[in-house]
């Protein structure tokens, strides 16, 4: 499939109209099927779905690392992953405490208790993990200058190749130190998502990393990203409400509206040096 279509449009300038041709993303559905659990569907830009994969399991709790991944293979729109805790679809979500199953003399745990928090709905793009009702405060002490928040957003939208031609994908950015993983995606989970997959098979520190990316700051996104341990998001879009409820319960720095020289921080400053 190719990735990128380019078409004939009527431009409207000024008054005046023109043919010109533009660059649109192509888009399809991914099927993700994991364990035994009901396939999961996404609208993607299928590159980098092994990352994808990833970061999903991580970020709706069903692996606590990359090493908890048996295998992934994918097939054309179709990625099957087996993971370590063969899930079920009778597992007991609600159930406070860990899951067991017997298989022969194997015991596996499902881990069903990541993360939770009352009330929230993660991944509204087809979670799993539907309802959280503890969470545990970030205590990360990396720090970040203001001047950094601004050279990470003008860096993400350099490095924003598909978005650049086609202004039709989500850009999201991870850093680690002096490492930088950059993935595009016609959705913001699952941009994010693919920096997060991309980061685990690395072996990041995920409580020295942050994210930066291009799109809204609900509860689903700062959930998954509370999940894997990263205490710092940025966007140069807008958070919501319940995003800022849930970041304050993990202690999450949320800094948003990136645009210049200029930025918000809604939650827990102290991880930005405003000096700088």
């Amino acid at each position: 499939m190719e990735l990128l279509n380019e078409i004939e449009v009527i431009q409207w300038k000024d008054g005046e109209s023109e043919k010109i041709k533009e660059h649109t993303v192509n888009d399809e559905y991914t099927y993700l099927f994991i364990d035994y659990l009901p396939a999961r569907k996404f609208s993607t830009y299928p590159q980098d779905l092994e990352d994808f994969a990833i970061g999903y399991c991580l970020g709706e709790g069903l692996i606590k690392d990359y090493s908890d991944i048996e295998y992934i293979k994918t097939d054309g729109n179709q990625i099957l992953v087996s993971t370590t805790l063969k899930h079920d679809p009778h597992e007991d979500l609600e159930q406070d405490g860990i899951v067991q199953e017997r298989k022969g003399d194997c015991e596996h745990a499902c881990v069903c208790r990541l993360l939770e928090y009352q009330g929230v709905n993660s991944d509204n793009a087809g979670g799993i993990r539907s309802e959280l009702k503890t969470i545990e405060p970030n205590n990360s002490d990396l720090k970040i200058n203001a001047t950094q928040v601004i050279k990470d957003i003008r860096h993400l939208t350099d490095e924003a190749k598909i978005w650049q031609k086609t202004a039709g994908v989500h850009v999201a950015q991870l850093k680690y130190k002096d490492k930088i993983i950059i993935r595009e995606d016609v959705s913001r989970h699952v941009a994010v998502d693919k920096v997060i997959g991309a980061a685990s098979k690395e072996g990041y520190d995920f409580s020295q990393c942050y994210i930066s990316y291009s799109g809204r700051m609900p509860a689903d996104m700062l959930i998954k990203v509370i999940r894997v341990g990263i205490p710092i998001i940025i966007s140069n879009a807008a958070p919501a409400t319940s995003g800022i409820d849930v970041a304050l319960a993990g202690n999450i720095t949320m800094i948003g509206f990136v645009r210049d020289n200029r930025f918000t921080v809604y939650t827990a400053p102290e991880r930005v040096d405003l000096e700088k």
